[in-house]
């Protein structure tokens, strides 16, 4: 009895949560920016300085947008979470090393006013912010951000031409012998395009970073590459050059690993992070298959992302005890609404 006393002595009653995580908003934007340092210097070598350049305007024009607008609306400042900062250097990444850089402005802005705050700011969005200003700035400022250009041509005589995905979309089912080679599209070997996404080893490098850490679920990136390689493999009567040439070119690593895993604009349930992946995967693969559009990925993730409420409405994991899956969805903060 004395010890049972003593016991309940010692207990605390106070609101909740009652079980703390260090995982913040900040850590875990902190851990995505190291992921991204592989891709970074991947860009760099490749491409040379003016990479470093993009990514610095596009971080300090997203953290300096959130922080006006904040202001502005006399609401907290949070650009201390870091995810301005997330979505900034993944713009600067995602553009070609001949981008102006009053489009990585243009692309920063709009993915945080427009995109983000707009919508309630972090954990809100229904889109990707950094998705949605690649899409946005590839319909409008195409003329600008589409040139493919090579490594170590941007400075003087530009070389710029079609894409390897030009090449091999369409409804094409072979891969054409101006394709660069499968170790090379790999390494990121005298392969142009949109910088960060050059090498897919520097990609998988961060990859394995936010599996590691437990940051991304290793299904979402997965699913998502293999289901578009699995369906074009059926379409090519399962030629693998023409499947792991559509897996390395494009942005589908990229994407994949630091855009479809985004928390709040993609599936929350376990099941809903399954249908999510393979639909991403599933409507890329028929961008490219059918319509005359090299890549897809943008899209594919943005029609994904307005899906995903009604998924994870739908798979919501039952309770124990029940024997269907009770009739509520997901908002945008993971609490229920009924």
């Amino acid at each position: 009895m004395a010890q049972t006393m003593d016991i309940k002595g010692k207990l605390k009653v106070g609101p909740s949560p009652h079980i703390r995580s260090k995982r913040t908003s900040a850590w875990i934007m902190s851990q995505v920016l190291i992921a991204l340092v592989p891709p970074l210097f991947a860009a760099t070598f490749f491409f040379g300085l003016r990479v470093l350049l993009m990514v610095a305007v596009g971080v300090g024009t997203a953290v300096l947008s959130e922080y006006i607008y904040q202001k502005f609306r006399y609401q907290e400042v949070k650009i201390n979470d870091l995810s301005a900062c997330v979505t900034g250097m993944l713009i600067g990444l995602s553009l070609p090393v001949t981008a102006p850089l009053w489009t990585v402005v243009i692309g920063s802005i709009f993915a945080i006013i427009v995109v983000k705050q707009l919508n309630g700011g972090i954990g809100k969005n229904y889109f990707n912010p950094a998705v949605a200003a690649r899409v946005m700035l590839k319909a409008f400022f195409s003329p600008w951000i589409t040139n493919w250009v090579l490594p170590g041509a941007w400075g003087a005589d530009v070389i710029s031409g079609a894409t390897p995905l030009e090449f091999i979309g369409d409804g094409a089912q072979t891969v054409s012998e101006q394709v660069p080679k499968l170790w090379n599209l790999f390494l990121g070997i005298n392969l142009g395009g949109n910088v960060g996404e050059t090498s897919k080893l520097a990609i998988l490098i961060g990859m394995l970073y936010l599996i590691f850490r437990r940051v991304i679920h290793p299904k979402i990136p997965i699913l998502y590459i293999l289901t578009t390689v699995l369906i074009m493999g059926f379409w090519s009567g399962f030629n693998f050059t023409f499947m792991m040439t559509h897996a390395l070119t494009g942005t589908l690593f990229f994407a994949a690993t630091y855009m479809a895993t985004d928390y709040s604009s993609g599936s929350l349930t376990p099941a809903g992070k399954t249908v999510f992946a393979i639909g991403c995967g599933v409507l890329t693969a028929f961008f490219r298959i059918v319509f005359d559009y090299p890549g897809g990925v943008g899209f594919a993730i943005l029609i994904m992302n307005g899906c995903a409420p009604f998924i994870d409405g739908k798979l919501m994991p039952r309770i124990y005890g029940h024997k269907s899956r009770p009739k509520t969805k997901y908002d945008r903060q993971g609490e229920l609404n009924r």
